[in-house]
């Protein structure tokens, strides 16, 4: 999915599985693509990632991962 080639506009931002600020790695396999709503969503409900189920884990519900192509690359 390229955005910027159609959109004209960055749309997705970069977050840390494990977060910095609590011990995680600035590295890749830490990374996953969230669009910018989801993005802030996660910070503001602190949802930490389920690896199991590969999952954010908010108060009310869980979100899986929608396309996982990175796992597969980095496997």
């Amino acid at each position: 999915w390229e955005p910027v080639k159609l959109y004209e506009q960055p749309l997705c931002q970069g977050h840390h599985l494990h977060w910095i600020s609590r011990g995680g790695e600035d590295d890749i396999e830490n990374m996953v693509l969230l669009c910018p709503s989801h993005h802030v969503a996660v910070h503001r409900c602190n949802a930490p990632f389920d690896y199991g189920e590969l999952a954010f884990v908010f108060p009310s519900h869980r979100e899986a991962l929608r396309h996982n192509e990175h796992l597969q690359l980095c496997a």
